[in-house]
């Protein structure tokens, strides 16, 4: 087995927590990944302003491609740990342990550069931007570069999960999450007439209502959907029938036909509304991640490499999505092979850490960065076929739960 440079990850770590940035901002970062990949001898692209996509090659071609992903952006939180190395940039922190993240990349495209001799195959490595925001995978795909890979594997911190501990679902990881946004054009009129007018708000009052509905009226309980509406602007005066209102919110599902019909639905609920009020509709929508299911073999070989470097029982099996309704656009990553996302312990007993995400309090254990980069590490030699690894694949990952 191999392992990263602990001091490499954590001073990493350490300068990427005190340095956030924004999801489309992270300039600085790109420049200390970019940095840190021509030290390494990494050839890399840039992607987007501020997305990387870096490849290191064996010592020959065996024909496999392992693409292993971390996302890079903050979230605009105003810190309050008392880390000594807390964020130095007002009201952005990193409280999704996207600092972890991309540290651990980093210290694994160290290594791996090192022993790149002794494996065969190629190294696809993605420091992605945007996550927060649902679109930064979308700069990879229109670069063409999330294609032709055999296996795809990221890492997400779990504040809930004990340090040391690797957690994988079984199979659904994270909902799909589509943005949607509603508007309706009616007619002012003086609210003492209201016969006058085409009331907008009234209209959109009554669609809210009904789309809240969905999911107990859509789908059997055993096909688990969210509908949440965040926003709902209309009118600009108490006595002024309102002309206009604006609804966003999002629905979320672990398949593509629950997905499918709950937009259709939402569609037609707007429409039999714009016909019983006299109102106008019109209704955009914009996927911002697909459900994100591990492949079970994938899986299985993610399962098998982490017991054997921290043992099986620190290896746990999930029966429940571990994101529940929360997205993650690494999802888009497995649009294109086979892959899983593992979700590596950070809880330490007694720390007074939270135990969600996005949270002001989030403060990591610090050697889940070294355990994050190992596991990258290792995954992707015993997967490429490194001298000393039985290489897993299809058909050769035994079951260890």
């Amino acid at each position: 087995m191999q392992h990263c440079d602990t001091e490499f990850a954590r001073e990493s770590r350490r300068y990427l927590h005190q340095h956030p940035e924004l999801s489309g901002q992270e300039y600085n970062t790109a420049n200390f990944i970019r940095e840190k990949l021509t030290e390494f001898g990494i050839a890399y692209q840039n992607v987007g302003e501020t997305g990387t996509f870096a490849w290191i090659k064996g010592r020959q071609d065996n024909g496999r491609k392992i693409l292993l992903r971390a996302d890079i952006d903050a979230l605009p939180i105003a810190e309050q740990t008392n880390l000594s190395y807390k964020s130095v940039n007002p009201g952005v922190m990193h409280a999704c342990g996207h600092d972890i993240h991309a540290a651990a990349l980093l210290a694994a495209a160290k290594k791996l550069a090192e022993v790149q001799a002794s494996f065969s195959g190629t190294v696809l490595l993605a420091f992605q931007q945007a996550e927060e925001f649902g679109h930064g995978a979308q700069y990879f795909q229109e670069q063409g570069l999330l294609t032709g890979y055999d296996r795809a594997f990221g890492v997400h911190i779990a504040p809930d999960v004990p340090v040391g501990t690797i957690v994988l679902s079984r199979k659904a990881d994270a909902a799909s999450c589509d943005f949607f946004r509603i508007t309706l054009t009616g007619q002012k009129a003086h609210t003492s007439k209201p016969h006058l007018g085409r009331d907008a708000l009234q209209a959109g009052a009554v669609l809210v209502g009904e789309i809240a509905k969905l999911p107990s009226r859509l789908l059997p309980a055993s096909e688990p959907v969210n509908i949440g509406i965040g926003t709902f602007k209309a009118g600009n005066s108490y006595n002024i029938i309102a002309d206009s209102a604006v609804i966003e919110g999002s629905f979320r599902a672990f398949s593509e036909d629950s997905r499918q019909q709950l937009k259709e639905k939402i569609s037609e609920l707007a429409d039999s509304t714009a016909l019983g009020y006299g109102v106008q509709v019109y209704c955009e929508y914009e996927c911002f991640a697909k459900a994100l299911i591990n492949d079970e073999t994938a899986r299985q070989e993610v399962a098998d490499v982490a017991a054997s470097l921290w043992g099986q029982d620190k290896v746990k099996i999930s029966e429940q999505p571990l994101f529940g309704f929360a997205a993650d656009d690494f999802s888009e990553y497995l649009q294109v092979s086979p892959g899983a996302y593992a979700h590596v312990g950070v809880y330490r007993e007694g720390s007074a850490s939270a135990r969600v995400l996005h949270n002001e309090k989030l403060a990591p254990a610090e050697e889940a960065v070294d355990i994050a980069a190992d596991l990258h590490i290792n995954y992707a030699l015993a997967y490429l076929g490194r001298d000393g690894y039985a290489q897993v694949g299809p058909g050769q990952a035994e079951g260890i739960y």
